[in-house]
């Protein structure tokens, strides 16, 4: 006696088939990850403040690494407060160096001026032997023509603490013995002059005063 077996019972029949979706797929919200680089960075670069901003540079490469992750905003507010501390401290190294150089420069003014100031009068004591020989040697000149020329060779053997020798300008009468000052140079301002006094005065002579800058008059 054959079996027979519905069809709706048969083992194909049986197989279910597999749902089709139409459309998007549900998508499940994914949390996203804790940004330790810019959490770190953030509250690094708020106590850096502390230091005057010369630990800022550490929290200033942490939050920048943080930057690169998901999550900017504590590493966005870790970078401009890091950078504002690296402003700050370069300010207060620039304001320092900058005292200290104005410092080390007042100093070195004041000794260059005392210097100065012992050279001159080491000068003026120079010029007056030099005037009392060129005062001697017009007194017994009877050549006026070259006592210029004369007068000059007879103190061009006086240096002054610079290294040059005195200098005469005038005639028989009346004249200025020059030294050319710490900057080398004849006429210029800091020339250090002693005037002699007319040889027409009786018991003619050299002043007692020496003065630095232009001629005397």
């Amino acid at each position: 006696m054959t079996f027979h077996i519905p069809f709706d019972q048969r083992a194909s029949a049986k197989k279910q088939a597999t749902p089709v979706y139409i459309g998007f797929q549900p998508v499940r919200p994914t949390r996203e990850k804790f940004n330790w680089w810019g959490f770190n960075g953030m509250w690094m670069s708020l106590g850096s403040l502390l230091t005057a901003g010369f630990a800022s540079p550490i929290p200033l490469l942490i939050s920048l690494n943080g930057l690169r992750r998901p999550g900017k905003a504590m590493a966005s507010i870790g970078t401009v407060v890091s950078l504002a501390g690296v402003i700050m401290a370069t300010s207060i190294v620039l304001f320092i160096s900058n005292a200290h150089s104005q410092r080390v420069q007042s100093k070195q003014v004041a000794h260059r001026n005392k210097v100065v100031k012992k050279q001159a009068k080491e000068t003026g004591v120079l010029l007056a032997v030099a005037a009392n020989k060129i005062d001697a040697f017009r007194a017994d000149s009877a050549n006026a023509m070259h006592f210029d020329i004369e007068a000059n060779m007879l103190i061009v053997e006086h240096i002054d603490p610079w290294g040059e020798s005195l200098r005469f300008d005038g005639g028989p009468n009346s004249g200025l013995v020059r030294s050319a000052g710490p900057d080398k140079t004849f006429n210029s301002e800091d020339d250090i002059i002693l005037k002699l006094s007319s040889a027409e005065k009786s018991n003619s002579r050299v002043t007692a005063h020496t003065t630095i800058g232009h001629d005397a008059d």
